[in-house]
C-alpha cells in the first residue's frame, strides 16, 4: 500500500511540474529543424473582408518580447528588453488578452523592432527579424478605421516538425469610421440693410397727384378736372377765370332801351304812311 501511495505522490509532483513548465514558458516541439541565427519576416495585410477593400494608410509597430532561449534539446522563450521581469506568463499565445496585458506593460518610450506604414494594398513587410517573439501594434490608424487590437506573432512559426520563417499575418481590422463632413467656413454677417424710404411721389405729377397735407384723398390744385376750393373742400366750385359783375345789368338795361328806341320808330314809320 505504502508503494502504491508514493507512486501517486510522485506522479503528480511530475503532472504539477510539466503544467508549471507548460504555462510559464511554452516550448516548442523540437530544436532539431530549427536553424539558429536565421532571421525572419513577418508580412502583415490589414484587409476589410466585410466591405472586399484594403485598409489604405497608417502604421504598424513592432515590440520584441523574448528571445528564442535554447537549453539542451528544447527551446523556449525568455524576456528581453523592456519586458524583462514583467510577470506576465507566456501561455496561449492566440489568446488577446496576452497581448493587450504586455501593450499595457510598454514603457512611455519603448524601444521599436521595427516600423513600417501601411501601403495602399494594405501590406506592411518587416524584414530581417531575429528570432523571437513580437508584439504588433497599429500605432496609427488607417483612414477611415480604427486601430486593429494588438497581437503576438512567433518568427519562425512552428509548423508541425519544421518552421516557418517567413510569416503572414491577416488580423481582424477595426471598425468603420464615418467620414466627417468638413465644415464650412463660417458665413460673415451680413451689413444691416437700412430701411428703404418710401418712393417719393411729386405732388406736381398729374398721372397720380398726391397732396402732402391730405394722403388719404390727394387732390392736386393743379388738376382743372376736379377743383376744390380751400375755404371748402366738401364742395365744389366753378374756377374762377377773372370776369366782373357789373357789366350784366348795364347790359340789360342797354337792351330794354333799344327796344324802346325801336318800338317807338317803328309807330312813328306807321304814322307817315
Amino acid at each position: 500500500m505504502k508503494s502504491i501511495d508514493l507512486r501517486h505522490r510522485l506522479a503528480a509532483v511530475l503532472l504539477a511540474v510539466c503544467l508549471v513548465v507548460c504555462c510559464a514558458l511554452p516550448a516548442f516541439a523540437t530544436s532539431a529543424s530549427l536553424v539558429s541565427g536565421r532571421l525572419g519576416s513577418l508580412h502583415v495585410r490589414l484587409y476589410d473582408t466585410h466591405n472586399d477593400v484594403p485598409l489604405r494608410g497608417g502604421e504598424l509597430t513592432l515590440y520584441q518580447v523574448a528571445a528564442v532561449k535554447r537549453t539542451g534539446g528544447s527551446l523556449s522563450y525568455a524576456y528581453t528588453g523592456d519586458f524583462t521581469g514583467c510577470g506576465v506568463p507566456l501561455g496561449d499565445l492566440s489568446d488577446s488578452t496576452l497581448a493587450d496585458q504586455l501593450a499595457k506593460y510598454l514603457p512611455t518610450v519603448p524601444a521599436v523592432a521595427a516600423q513600417q506604414n501601411v501601403d495602399e494594398e494594405g501590406y506592411a513587410d518587416f524584414t530581417k527579424l531575429p528570432q523571437g517573439l513580437y508584439l504588433v501594434m497599429q500605432t496609427e490608424a488607417s483612414h477611415g478605421y480604427e486601430a486593429i487590437k494588438p497581437f503576438l506573432v512567433s518568427i519562425p512559426l512552428p509548423d508541425g516538425d519544421s518552421w516557418i520563417y517567413d510569416v503572414d499575418a491577416t488580423p481582424k481590422v477595426g471598425a468603420t469610421i464615418p467620414d466627417t463632413p468638413e465644415t464650412p467656413p463660417d458665413t460673415p454677417d451680413l451689413p444691416e440693410q437700412p430701411d428703404t424710404p418710401d418712393t417719393p411721389v411729386s405732388p406736381g405729377t398729374p398721372d397720380n397727384p398726391v397732396s402732402p397735407g391730405n394722403p388719404d384723398n390727394p387732390v392736386s390744385p393743379e388738376n382743372p378736372d376736379n377743383p376744390v376750393s380751400p375755404s371748402n373742400p366738401d364742395k365744389p366750385v366753378l374756377p374762377q377765370t377773372g370776369q366782373l359783375n357789373w357789366p350784366v345789368p348795364v347790359l340789360a338795361c342797354s337792351g330794354v332801351l333799344l327796344f324802346a328806341v325801336g318800338w317807338v320808330l317803328n309807330r312813328q314809320g306807321k304814322k307817315e304812311h
